[in-house]
């Protein structure tokens, strides 16, 4: 019988630390995540809490109940029990709440972290255990009352008052912000200006430039632009070069505000699927703990590693040394940066063994944890100017001189090209352009993780979350890769707002995380300032309870067709608006506020069941396609190809959508083609 218990969060650690350790004594077991929370029955206003006091009333979990009787049982039998749950505030208030389930009395209960699975990371956490971070539970604990405090009695206001579901501590500031943005483009106004371009190649171009400053003319009138433009023969003859350098610095390591940005940037991965990816890298012992703001490289063992790659791969001359970083004031740094746990596993040695979305976050990891060690690359900047008559155009192009860090991207040298003494080109390819100053963009996962990073919201653990969960409100829609405020979200800012404003905004929000940061340096109470917010906090909900009146109902002038007695009003639910007897809870009936479109059926039987088939509209792409109307009985969808040819001669898409959505699908199955080649080599 075992003589020790580990006790992890993921269950997907298990097998691995296991391996490292003897059988004989250990026994290795997880909780799944958290295990406990604050009650939502029993107390005041179902906050979990005693509202004099901040004391928590803690329950266990509905579905943790197996894995709390199994933690007790395996606890019963050993000597020492090591807490191994993940090194920050999260994973020290699960393993706090472990620790009082034990009952074990005779066993010793230690607290050990590790940064990176691996036999020495986890040999040399056993060998040198601590106890629990009290004032790391503490923080943790307060942020989560926080959340129920907010959370709820927000929630509650928005509900009652709007039908709205939910509002929050940190998703109600950044609703805030994407709201701000755009109000920002619905009032913007924009500028307007013209400029002389000649096109050379595909992608170079002769930009007409001011003689003086050398920058590029824009005219204020299409009329004085043409006016130039008419008087140009075509004929450039080369004036001069001005050349300068631009060094190109390497990127810092990741933490995972960055990281999400660049699986997002690169691969359009949305957060949570980074998140997952990161996570199960970690847990395949691939890479340090993921979940961190920090971008501190400090192991000895790996950045010796890393030295002698370099030197081995990329040459002496291209290693810079340990990447310096600044902590920004709003960043725990806690543990190091995401990096890898072996820079000898390279992306290529790994295909095999890893997932796409794990391949292109280990990827990122590698290439960019060996870039941030390397020299700046160079690059040379020519300005080549021409002049046609009396008139001067520039020709910009750069090349590198100093490859740099790039080597690792497989950048080579380019050959400097010689200015031509003379070009010539057709007027007709010499157009006056004319532009306008763009409104500010929407927001899209990559650009508001780098906005709440920026202005102090949120933290390592949340980012994903916070996208997901206004998406799943029905307060975001995700349009061309932009994240949409809808309607519901306008209104649930207005409320906020209302009422709210100097407590939901990111300058609030952001003074919260530090507070929390203050917390878990034991640097602050957690429960006299729980008094304080609540003591100023709640009056408030209270009193935008009885000023903000509730908003009526949107009858639609027809009478209930199951009652026959109720009027039907326009209502909102958990899953959008809805149509609904204004008797309820008398009268259940409920209809779909936008009807069903009748099916329209095409002159074919399925061949796997003989029901006709119909077009159908897919939910995301809103591409329409053919299927079996006995769905879901039989899943037969006609092949793309032929069903283009039906939906043509139909009139129901264009030649152009079919030739689009024809390239598509050959694109989809040679990449289907190439993920069963490696499924095979697997």
């Amino acid at each position: 019988m075992a003589k020790n218990l580990l006790i992890v969060e993921s269950p997907n650690k298990i097998k691995k630390i296991q391996s490292f350790l003897n059988a004989n004594e250990w026994k290795v077991i997880a909780s799944v995540g958290h295990i406990r929370d604050l009650a939502t029955w029993g107390t005041r206003l179902r906050l979990g809490l005693d509202l004099e006091t901040m004391e928590p009333e803690y329950i266990d979990l509905k579905d943790k109940k197996e894995i709390i009787a199994k933690i007790i049982e395996e606890a019963n039998r050993v000597d020492n029990i090591y807490l191994a749950t993940d090194p920050d505030r999260e994973g020290e208030a699960i393993a706090f709440h472990i620790s009082n389930i034990i009952e074990n009395e005779k066993a010793k209960i230690f607290r050990i972290t590790f940064n990176e699975i691996t036999k020495e990371s986890v040999e040399k956490a056993i060998s040198n255990p601590g106890e629990l971070n009290k004032d790391l539970i503490s923080s943790q604990e307060a942020r989560r009352i926080l959340d129920r405090m907010i959370g709820f009695r927000l929630s509650f206001l928005t509900n009652k008052k709007i039908s709205a579901r939910s509002a929050g501590r940190v998703k109600s500031s950044v609703l805030k912000m994407i709201i701000d943005r755009e109000n920002e483009i619905e009032k913007f106004v924009p500028d307007y200006w013209w400029t002389i371009q000649g096109k050379l190649k595909k992608d170079e171009t002769l930009i007409n430039i001011d003689s003086e400053k050398h920058s590029q003319i824009k005219y204020k009138s299409k009329e004085e632009a043409k006016l130039v433009h008419d008087n140009l023969t075509g004929t450039f003859n080369f004036v001069e070069r001005k050349e300068t350098k631009r060094k190109i610095t390497p990127p810092q390591p990741l933490e995972m505000a960055t990281y999400l940005m660049a699986m997002y940037n690169s691969h359009s991965t949305p957060n949570a699927s980074a998140t997952f990816a990161a996570q199960s890298l970690y847990e395949k012992g691939l890479i340090t703990y993921p979940r961190t703001d920090s971008k501190r490289i400090s192991s000895k063992e790996f950045i010796d590693s890393i030295t002698e790659y370099i030197f081995g791969n990329y040459g002496k001359e291209n290693f810079q040394g340990v990447p310096v970083v600044k902590s920004k004031k709003n960043s725990q740094d806690a543990h190091e940066a995401i990096r890898p746990v072996d820079i000898n596993k390279t992306p290529s040695s790994l295909l095999k063994e890893l997932k796409i979305n794990e391949r292109r976050a280990y990827q990122i990891i590698w290439s960019t944890t060996m870039k941030s060690f390397m020299v700046n690359g160079e690059n040379k900047i020519l300005n080549d100017i021409y002049k046609d008559g009396e008139t001067l155009f520039a020709y910009k192009h750069s090349y590198p001189i100093v490859i740099g860090f790039r080597i690792v991207d497989g950048l080579k040298e380019i050959k400097q090209l010689d200015p031509e003494d003379l070009i010539k080109i057709d007027l007709k390819n010499i157009n006056v352009e004319d532009h306008e100053t763009k409104p500010p963009g929407r927001y899209n996962p990559s650009s508001l993780v780098k906005l709440m990073k920026e202005v102090g919201i949120g933290r390592p653990s949340t980012y994903s979350g916070v996208t997901s969960g206004l998406i799943g409100f029905g307060y975001l829609e995700k349009k061309n890769g932009s994240l949409t405020p809808t309607s519901m979200a306008k209104e649930v800012n207005d409320l906020l707002q209302g009422s709210f404003s100097d407590i939901v905004n990111e300058k609030y929000t952001a003074d919260m995380e530090t507070t929390l940061d203050e917390i878990s340096l034991g640097q602050k109470n957690s429960r006299d300032y729980l008094k304080e917010f609540w003591n100023i906090f709640e009056p408030r909900v209270e009193k935008a309870d009885e000023e903000i009146p509730k908003k009526p109902p949107i009858y639609i002038g027809r009478k209930c067709p199951e009652c026959k007695e109720g009027d039907l009003v326009q209502k909102r639910g958990r899953f959008g608006e809805f149509i609904a007897c204004d008797k309820f809870p008398e009268c259940k009936h409920s209809e779909p506020l936008i009807p069903k479109p009748k099916p329209k059926f095409v002159d074919e039987s399925c061949p796997e069941c003989g029901s006709k088939l119909v077009i159908r509209e897919a939910a995301r792409s809103k591409n329409k396609f053919i299927a079996c109307s006995a769905f879901p009985k039989c899943n037969y969808i006609k092949p793309e190809e032929k069903t283009l040819e039906v939906l043509l001669t139909l009139g129901e898409i264009t030649k152009e959508q079919k030739e689009i959505r024809l390239e598509k699908d050959k694109k989809r199955k040679e990449k289907e083609k190439r993920d069963n080649l490696n499924k095979k080599d697997d």
